[in-house]
């Protein structure tokens, strides 16, 4: 929090000193190549406009201002000392007040719109990113099943649902804990001897002493060039005979950073010793899904921890976007949608759950609530509006319908929707999820 703080402080000074340092440049330019009208007042273009112009272009009304007060308080002053003759030009500085607030708000409509295509493009990598990742470890977990069954009997679905459980219970934190479950998985599935798992500071520094560890460690080495590389190009590093030069050296074969969906590295996996026939590119598929999964899972947790700690059952993604959409609502106007349907006790109850979670689209988030009188099936449609959510409980109705002869608001089946507000998630939520006896 303190690292993205300090650079929005850092983004706002140098805007600042860009509207000062342009503005003094343009001012400079005119009393040097004409003094005897450096404002440039009687000339066929008024070129000390460019200022406040190109200032309100880039960052918009309130710098452009500034930069055009700058000019018409600077005139003003030199005006009433005598340095400048005739009458104070009121109607060239308020056209230059004018222009500069058209572009200025030229500037801040096309921000706001290029920030919101810029959140639904990442929104929709970070997605793409997550469903390839959980495709990978379905196949995965299907073609390691019949061995599982044998030699290894926690499946890779239950340790990653004890992961994510204890994630929640910890709002996020990689601590012993959740680092020694997280590591306890990889040494079952990756095959790890000894290995350590560090974890990265606000600031971008890594911690020096590991969170979770196995075998005998790991010890860190902030030079070393595997971790060096796995840092700075966000994927695993390992040894190899052409990786390395003949006088380089690195006790690691395997650094893989904990980096999730959006880029963001959370610590690194620092392996000493492995099997030698484990060392091969399925493994460190294996290994960087694995990384990123829990990775993500631990982000959506402290994010979202306030509302996790209300509603333990909540999936941790669907906690997590549901705060992002409350957050793009707010900043950019982006408009989400939350559907509840409450399904009363059935012969056929389970195949409408899942029927109701096959028709969900790629962008969607599920949650599945049993309670004593039924289940209630909330659904968060990222970027959807009322007509979606018109096709949306259209098509519902009509797979009710259809496979099970019901209607949605009879037949034990009903429905309640809104748009997803800016105001706290906790409260809109708990209004939804209204329990109907």
């Amino acid at each position: 929090m303190s690292f993205k703080l300090n650079k929005y402080l850092s983004e706002r000074a140098e805007r600042w000193l860009e509207t000062l340092v342009i503005t003094a440049i343009i001012l400079a330019g005119g009393y040097f190549l004409n003094r005897s009208d450096p404002f440039f007042i009687k000339a066929d273009f008024q070129w000390v406009l460019f200022a406040p112009l190109l200032i309100a272009l880039r960052y918009g009304i309130a710098p452009g201002m500034v930069s055009i007060a700058i000019i018409c308080l600077l005139y003003l002053s030199l005006f009433r000392m005598g340095l400048l003759n005739g009458e104070f030009p009121t109607i060239f500085m308020l056209g230059g007040i004018l222009m500069t607030m058209v572009c200025g708000q030229f500037s801040t409509v096309w921000s706001t719109r290029l920030r919101r295509s810029d959140q639904l493009s990442r929104h929709a990598s970070e997605r793409f990113e997550q469903l390839s990742r959980s495709y990978f470890m379905v196949r995965l977990s299907h073609d390691r099943l019949e061995q599982n069954l044998i030699s290894r009997p926690v499946t890779l679905r239950d340790a990653l649902i004890d992961l994510r459980s204890i994630l929640a219970s910890h709002g996020g934190l990689l601590d012993l804990e959740t680092g020694s479950a997280l590591i306890s998985i990889l040494v079952h599935y990756c095959n790890l001897e000894s290995a350590a798992i560090y974890l990265m500071e606000n600031d971008g520094s890594m911690q020096e002493k590991p969170v979770a560890e196995c075998g005998r460690g790991a010890l860190f080495k902030a030079d070393d060039l595997l971790l060096r590389s796995a840092i700075e190009t966000g994927n695993a590093s390992y040894q190899s005979i052409n990786r390395l030069a003949v006088d380089e050296k690195s006790p690691y074969l395997v650094a893989a950073p904990l980096r999730t969906s959006a880029g963001i590295t959370k610590g690194i996996l620092l392996v000493s010793e492995m099997p030698f026939l484990a060392l091969k590119r399925e493994t460190l598929q294996i290994l960087g899904v694995l990384l990123a999964y829990a990775t993500d899972h631990a982000e959506a947790a402290y994010e979202a921890r306030s509302l996790l700690t209300v509603f333990p059952d909540c999936p941790t993604m669907f906690a997590a976007e549901l705060y992002k959409m409350v957050r793009l609502r707010r900043e950019l106007d982006v408009t989400s949608a939350l559907v509840v349907v409450n399904v009363m006790p059935a012969a056929r109850l389970h195949d409408m759950c899942l029927a109701l979670e096959r028709q969900q689209r790629g962008l969607d988030h599920g949650w599945r609530r049993d309670l004593g009188w039924g289940v209630q099936f909330a659904t968060l449609m990222p970027f959807s509006g009322p007509a979606a959510v018109e096709g949306y409980m259209a098509r519902l109705n009509e797979m009710f319908r259809k496979d099970f002869g019901v209607k949605i608001s009879e037949g034990g089946v009903s429905s309640r929707s809104f748009m997803v507000a800016a105001d706290d998630p906790l409260n809109q939520l708990a209004d939804l999820l209204v329990d109907v006896a």
